[in-house]
């Protein structure tokens, strides 16, 4: 079985995988550059060309890429641009095209770091508790102000509705049932598009299953990967 690589969305660290790097032996959880350390990237595809650097690096492909939101971006754009080096996609809180409001933007700018509580409550379902909120805030503030913002503003370049068809590769598309940063209908637009992909709802998740309900992420991940073998 080829090995994972799970990429991080805007503002984390590779700890925001740290369950499924756990639950799945021999995968990798993945710190973007400037998360915290290094310089970060300005676009998906900089950060896609990094990924399969550091994957040719490590002697990883072909792999299965797993990414959350910026993550799966990044996912998506190493599968368009080299597909003989990834074997798999694991798209979550995913999209297409990922367009950023204009709020999010005005509330780093002008409000750091007291935004941040309010950037966790948008990516998580009502009922996620504090202990978590706790870790979610924890990540951007080491990651830091700049770093966050660049991420956001990568994922509202980032468009590939046109040729995300051209991806044939397995695809397991997981969405959280209260995603308010990329609802449902982009998941579905994501299993219509993609002629080789499942999908799966996350019950009591918004846009980050894989930290809120990760027993029920893993267990899906596990079942896709059956299906492949």
């Amino acid at each position: 079985m080829a090995q994972i690589l799970y990429v991080h969305g805007s503002g984390h660290t590779n700890e925001a995988f740290a369950e499924q790097a756990t639950a799945f032996p021999g995968s990798d959880a993945i710190s973007l550059p400037g998360h915290p350390h290094g310089t970060a990237l300005g676009d998906v595809s900089e950060m896609a060309s990094w990924l399969a650097k550091y994957a040719r690096f490590r002697a990883a492909v072909p792999a299965i890429a797993c990414g959350n939101s910026l993550g799966s971006a990044i996912a998506i754009e190493w599968a368009l641009a080299n597909p003989s080096e990834v074997s798999g996609l694991v798209l979550i809180g995913s999209g297409a095209r990922l367009r950023v409001g204009k709020q999010i933007f005005d509330m780093i700018d002008k409000r750091w770091p007291e935004c941040i509580d309010e950037l966790v409550d948008l990516s998580v379902a009502p009922q996620c508790g504090a202990d978590l909120r706790g870790l979610i805030r924890g990540w951007h503030l080491v990651v830091g102000q700049a770093t966050t913002r660049q991420d956001y503003a990568a994922c509202d370049r980032f468009d590939e509705i046109e040729r995300v068809g051209e991806i044939t590769v397995p695809t397991l598309v997981i969405v959280g049932a209260h995603d308010r940063m990329t609802p449902p209908k982009y998941a579905a637009f994501l299993n219509e598009r993609i002629a080789n992909s499942v999908l799966t709802t996350i019950d009591g998740a918004g846009h980050l299953p894989h930290l809120e309900q990760p027993k029920a992420v893993n267990a899906a991940i596990r079942a896709w990967l059956a299906g492949l073998s």
